[in-house]
């Protein structure tokens, strides 16, 4: 394996993961994942509990070498950035490409009543298993970036219970133990909390357009930290009585991963502002998990060069195309 190097000047970890998302790479990432934005296909798939997620199918040239399936990160959607990056260079390795989006994000705060939280996995993996049951081939990949990374590390420890046709999974910065995580964005550069919560509230507020029966809207107007807003949302609109036992509930350390079965690697940052990279000692040890630790790249960002390309759209190829990380 070859150790991410990045460019002269985009060492500092702040500045890998704001620049993932943010800035040019916008338009240099649109124009790099033309082919996959305009052969991408909406799929709605349904849940045998009633639960909708859409997804964007793009078609390889045929005959594909299987299906990849992303997830994004809290916030993200089909279109953020990494997806299109990892979704144009999987699709250019000869694979249809599925970009999911979770509940309410994406523009798909319409299509259904709930609100979304963290813990709902198993809406997640049937979806998973859906696609994998219509579209998938003879190597079917499950990738995640941060709390998609999460879920793809859930969907993984399920998959052989549950039946779904996986042959391999990719998380990449996983998000491994909320409580840390959150207090890291809560405490630490100032940066990350402004954004998520603005993206969060934005979110909430599309979700009030389609769904009047909820009365959040004069109280979430008044809230303005992460802290409030999981003091508010989690109470009222989760099945949990505190913050600390939803944020618990999908947390993967310990042994939430025991039951793994397929090939899986995680590939996280040693300088990654919000996931401590001394957590992934508390995983559980398992001949199925692969553990990358790089000393650079930030959070879900590995940006390369001054064209804003990322390493991790080398790496994951790399991977799905090794015969050796299958079983």
């Amino acid at each position: 394996m070859n150790a991410f190097k990045p460019a002269w000047g985009l060492k500092n970890h702040h500045l890998q993961s704001i620049l993932s998302s943010t800035g040019p790479r916008k338009l240099l990432e649109k124009r790099r994942a033309k082919r996959l934005l305009n052969s991408a296909q909406p799929q709605l798939l349904t849940s045998p509990q009633g639960v909708t997620l859409l997804s964007y199918l793009s078609k390889a040239k045929q005959p594909a070498k299987g299906l990849a399936i992303i997830v994004h990160g809290w916030e993200g959607s089909a279109d953020s950035l990494y997806m299109l990056a990892t979704g144009q260079r999987l699709l250019d390795e000869g694979y249809d490409v599925a970009r999911l989006n979770l509940r309410d994000h994406g523009d798909t705060h319409h299509l259904n009543k709930a609100l979304f939280n963290s813990t709902r996995l198993q809406e997640v993996a049937e979806a998973v298993k859906s696609l994998c049951a219509q579209f998938g081939g003879a190597h079917n990949l499950l990738c995640g970036y941060s709390l998609g990374g999460n879920f793809c590390l859930r969907v993984a420890n399920i998959a052989k219970q549950q039946n779904i046709a996986l042959n391999q999974v990719i998380a990449i910065c996983p998000l491994l133990h909320p409580p840390t995580t959150m207090d890291r964005l809560n405490n630490g550069f100032p940066v990350y909390e402004k954004y998520f919560v603005k993206k969060w509230k934005r979110s909430l507020f599309k979700k009030l357009q389609h769904h009047n029966h909820f009365d959040y809207g004069e109280a979430l107007a008044k809230l303005t930290t992460l802290d409030q807003m999981n003091d508010f949302f989690v109470i009222d609109y989760t099945e949990f009585k505190s913050t600390n036992d939803y944020f618990e509930a999908y947390s993967i350390l310990g042994d939430a991963l025991s039951d793994v079965a397929l090939p899986t690697t995680i590939i996280s940052a040693v300088d990654d502002p919000i996931i401590p990279v001394e957590q992934h000692q508390q995983l559980f040890p398992s001949a199925w998990i692969n553990i990358e630790l790089q000393q650079y790249g930030g959070h879900c960002a590995f940006i390369k060069n001054w064209k804003f390309e990322s390493w991790l759209s080398d790496r994951i190829a790399c991977l799905v195309n090794n015969k050796k990380n299958t079983k």
